[in-house]
Formats: structure tokens, C-alpha cells, sequence
């Protein structure tokens, strides 16, 4: 028999604290991660304990959840920076192909998942009434210190929230009544691709879950997984999605109903067709997103250019926890979007450069097939001028200029 830390390999004595909640889009990556992961953590809501709001708030200097708790006392902010600490601290079990082909397709799944479903999930959360009242009545909850049953507070609370939420939609996010036909038939199309995906694969990459699958979950299991409306709809059309959803928040690898697919990651040479019309649906609807992002990072760059190392990435008063370089204007769809541009999918992207710049001649041939295939040549051509650091586990807990190259 197994022991417990050839079963668990990453599993540690201390717990790590994920402060979360279960409402929170960004919490169910980290969570997915960390289960998958087989790590020791504990969970904890912002309001339930005084450490969150009396030691970690102040030192960021805002609002932002998950946090991660490190047994010496620090803490790590934002999902990107905590899976890329946590993956350097734990290597095993392996949550990155090492095919270099798909540990590249792993970190664009993983940019994608993570920021390119955003009006997706806001819509579906707070368009719906039914959706609104369950998600707002679930934040109150996580929010409220110090009595979880101080009832109107935590209805204040939720209906604070939704009433910011809703602020924002049409200047900062981008969701109007002309978007909205757009955004839902984006969703439906990823629903439907991933549900067939998901009849073959118990995971985006095959038979083992990855970073990939882990962003996914931010939107499929914390917005339309959970809440009523988009639940209802993906219990429907996308059964075998919403299991996957299931599967993605217990421990192990072994899925029930896809038990006899191998334990591996698929190689680059041989690529499903679910797999190859997802990323085609990707570098349709996140592409032309990713490359108004990328001009717009281009743009903030040129109105200052001799901006020193570890300057804020953010245009005149954006807010540290949402840091936008400026407005944006891309086609969802055939449909005109105007939002706000973040440089968190500007430091993703890095990631996948990282992989393909150590490919060697036959595996960036195979990389670069792939991509013109799936009509991604934005994701080939673009490099950023200066690269976009992410600094979370200290001041200012935010995204800041790395240095001008030779």
C-alpha cells in the first residue's frame, strides 16, 4: 500500500490558508488547483476571522481575494502569482505537461480561462435576478465580520456589491444591450464544445487535470456553475461540463465515468478534434480580446516611455486591485466591445512565450502548425516591448513595468 506521501507528494505538515469564498470567481482556481494538487489547506472567508481585515487588507492596501497564507507568516495575493509559487514549491504531481507544445497550450487555456470569460460570468451573474439575489446574498456572507449571522448586514453587504457590479458593466466591462446577444452566443458555443470535449476526456489536456483546467473553473464553477440561471442552462445543454465541474472540486485524478482513459497528458502530435475546435473557438473569441489588450499595453507604454522599472501598469487613478492601462475596442462576435484593458493577460502570455522560447526546432514547428491551424497567429506574433511583473507577495501588490530592454 501506498503511503501518504507517495499518494499526496505535494502534501505538507502545515496547512496553507486559502482566504476565499465559494462565490468568488477567482477563489475556485486556486481551490481547483489545490485539490488537484493533493495540498494541505485549510479555507477561510475574509469575514470569519480578524487576520484577513486587521493585517492582510491594510498591507494590500484593498480588497482582494484569494489570498494564500504561507506557514511563515507572508502571504501571496492573485491566482497567477499563487499557482506559479505553489508549482516551484511543488512540482508534483505534475500539473504541466512536459511536452512543451502542450505545457505552451496549458498557459494560453490557462490565459484564456482566467480573463478571457470575464463578461461571460459577469453577465450571467448579474443580468438574471434570481442569479443576483443568490450571489449577493453568498458574498454578504463571505463579507460580514463580525457576526455571519447578523442578517441585514449581510444583505447590505450583497446588495453593496451588486450595486458596483452593476455600475460597472457598461464603461469598465463592456456589457451593454448590444453586447449581450454577442457574450451569450460565446458562451453557448463554449458550453457545447466543451460538453463533447468532456464525453472523451475527464480534463482539457487529457487524462490528467492542469493549470488549464484550473483557470476554466474561475467562470464554468463559481458563476455558471453555480449560480441559478447559468446552472439551470449548463445542467441542460452541458451535463457532461457540469460533472467535469464536479470532478475538478474532489481530490484525485481518476474520473468515474472516464476511468479507463490513461493517466497522461495528450501529446502534440496527436490532438483530438474537440480539442482542436476548442482552441479554434478560443483564438476566435479570446484573439481579437488578447490583441486590443496587447495594443493597448503597446499604447500606455509609448505615452511615457521612459517609465522606470517597477512602475504600476495603470492609466491616471485605476484602482490597484483592477488595474486598467485605458479603454479597448475589440469585435466579440461580429459585436464592438469597449472596456477597460488589464496587463494581467499581458503577464500571461509571458508564460506561454517562456515554454516556446525553450522549444526546440521540432517542437516550435509543431507549436507554430498548431497555431495556424486554430487561427491563433496573434499569440505567434506578438512580444511585449517591456515585460509586465507580477509583484503579489509584496508592495504594491499589484502588476508593475519590468525593465527596458537593450
Amino acid at each position: 500500500m501506498k503511503s501518504l506521501q507517495e499518494a499526496f507528494p505535494a502534501w505538507t505538515d502545515e496547512p496553507y490558508v486559502h482566504w476565499s469564498a465559494h462565490v468568488s470567481l477567482y477563489s475556485a482556481k486556486t481551490r481547483a488547483y489545490m485539490t488537484k494538487k493533493g495540498l494541505n489547506y485549510v479555507e477561510c472567508t475574509p469575514g470569519s476571522q480578524p487576520r484577513f481585515n486587521e493585517v492582510i487588507k491594510p498591507a494590500m492596501g484593498y480588497f482582494g481575494i484569494p489570498v494564500l497564507d504561507l506557514p511563515n507568516g507572508t502571504f501571496i495575493s492573485d491566482t497567477t502569482a499563487i499557482i506559479r509559487y505553489l508549482e516551484a514549491q511543488h512540482p508534483e504531481p505534475a500539473m504541466q505537461p512536459t511536452d512543451p507544445v502542450m505545457r505552451a497550450l496549458a498557459w494560453l487555456i490557462f490565459n484564456y480561462g482566467t480573463e478571457g470569460l470575464f463578461l461571460q460570468c459577469q453577465h450571467y451573474r448579474w443580468s438574471f435576478k434570481d442569479s443576483a439575489d443568490f450571489a449577493a446574498s453568498d458574498i454578504g456572507r463571505a463579507l460580514a465580520s463580525p457576526d455571519p449571522k447578523d442578517a441585514k448586514k449581510i444583505e447590505q453587504g450583497g446588495a453593496d456589491y451588486e450595486a458596483m457590479k452593476l455600475g460597472r458593466f457598461p464603461d469598465q466591462v463592456g456589457i451593454t444591450a448590444e453586447t449581450i446577444p454577442a457574450i451569450e452566443k460565446s458562451t453557448a458555443s463554449l458550453l457545447e464544445k466543451l460538453d463533447l470535449h468532456f464525453r472523451y476526456f475527464p480534463y482539457v489536456l487529457g487524462g490528467r487535470p492542469s493549470i488549464g483546467d484550473c483557470a476554466l473553473m474561475e467562470v464554468l464553477h463559481a458563476h455558471l456553475g453555480r449560480d441559478i440561471h447559468p446552472a439551470d442552462i449548463m445542467k441542460k445543454t452541458a451535463p457532461v461540463l457540469y460533472r467535469w465541474t464536479e470532478t475538478m472540486n474532489r481530490p484525485g485524478i481518476q474520473d468515474a465515468e472516464l476511468s479507463q482513459v490513461p493517466k497522461e497528458f495528450l501529446t502534440a502530435d496527436k490532438l483530438p478534434n474537440s480539442l482542436i475546435d476548442l482552441l479554434r473557438m478560443i483564438c476566435m473569441d479570446f484573439g481579437a480580446q488578447f490583441e486590443a489588450t496587447a495594443k493597448a499595453y503597446e499604447d500606455w507604454l509609448a505615452s511615457e516611455p521612459d517609465r522606470a522599472e517597477g512602475a504600476i501598469i495603470a492609466s491616471g487613478d485605476a484602482a490597484i486591485n483592477r488595474q486598467a492601462m485605458g479603454k479597448m475596442e475589440y469585435k466579440l462576435r461580429g459585436v464592438k466591445v469597449r472596456r477597460d484593458a488589464w496587463p494581467d493577460v499581458i503577464n500571461m502570455h509571458q508564460y506561454v512565450l517562456e515554454v516556446v522560447d525553450a522549444m526546440k526546432e521540432p517542437e516550435l514547428a509543431r507549436w507554430n502548425e498548431i497555431m495556424e491551424l486554430v487561427g491563433g497567429e496573434v499569440f505567434l506574433k506578438y512580444r511585449p516591448s517591456r515585460s509586465v511583473v507580477i509583484k503579489k507577495d509584496q508592495p504594491p501588490y499589484g502588476y508593475v513595468l519590468g525593465p527596458k530592454t537593450a
